[in-house]
């Protein structure tokens, strides 16, 4: 039997073996810690599968918004996003994400996203999250709450969009449309285009009864819906609140608390790594 105090070399674990561990790490670490280690950990930093899945949000909110800001996540971003060699399919650039980044994103990829996150990311314009759509044939997951995305835009992503399952677009500090008399612009772009949806979330949304209406006719797979704090929707009749608890398999109502913790996610794509 072999001591028990015998120092293991880490560096003569098989390749991967020891890229599965380093695929669990998250972005910031594989690219300023893991790849110093020593020249093979180096090498398998470069593999592109490794980056298959590229979060800057995953457990690292206190590197991008604690002081000092000590790391550019734009330009890390960038380096993560030409490892990959375009073949990342899951990719999370809340709160940094610009239109130059958004444009690199999307010229970069080979066709493979399926998941993309821009939480935040309020100097995002139309035209650029438009073009970017363009390139997102198929794409299932999208998170642009907290943006100022005008309803055209929204359509637009739909019909370049034909697979997306799950579109959050909560608007709590979000823009507001010029013609507040007509509340149900996002309903009706969400309706004409995302008839595929499993999961919509719209809190803080202006949609009205008629808004919601057309999106339970035009959504026949929804399965989960968030209404928080929908406040043309908090006297909402029996027939739609019937309807919607009879066809909604998890439902927030407008009046239900905003709990952090009780997250809409389906979790259609995951996160890949090696196995």
């Amino acid at each position: 039997m072999a001591p028990s105090n015998v120092n293991r070399d880490w560096t003569e674990l098989p390749a991967v073996i020891t890229a599965s561990i380093l695929s669990r790490l998250g972005d910031i670490e594989s690219l300023t810690v893991a790849e110093m280690v020593c020249k093979t950990w180096r090498e398998i930093c470069k593999d592109p599968m490794l980056w298959r899945t590229i979060d800057f949000m995953n457990n690292h909110t206190s590197f991008m918004f604690g002081p000092p800001l000590c790391y550019d996540i734009v330009k890390m971003c960038r380096r993560a996003i030409h490892r990959s060699s375009g073949s990342f399919v899951y990719i999370n650039v809340d709160y940094f994400c610009d239109n130059e980044l958004l444009k690199y994103i999307t010229n970069s990829s080979a066709g493979f996203i399926r998941h993309l996150s821009l939480f935040n990311c309020g100097i995002i314009n139309d035209a650029v999250l438009c073009q970017a759509a363009s390139r997102l044939r198929v794409l299932e997951e999208l998170d642009i709450s907290m943006c100022k995305f005008s309803s055209m835009a929204i359509q637009i992503v739909g019909l370049c969009c034909p697979r997306l399952k799950s579109f959050k677009f909560n608007n709590r500090n979000g823009r507001r449309s010029s013609r507040q008399y007509y509340r149900n612009e996002d309903a009706v772009a969400i309706s004409a285009t995302m008839h595929g949806l499993l999961l919509l979330e719209i809190r803080s949304n202006e949609l009205t009864y008629n808004g919601l209406a057309k999106i339970l006719d035009c959504c026949p797979q929804l399965e989960i819906l968030d209404l928080r704090e929908c406040k043309n929707l908090k006297l909402m009749s029996r027939d739609l609140e019937t309807r919607c608890v009879e066809r909604i398999k998890k439902l927030w109502f407008p009046i239900d608390p905003s709990d952090p913790s009780s997250i809409s996610d389906l979790n259609l794509v995951g996160k890949p790594c090696h196995n």
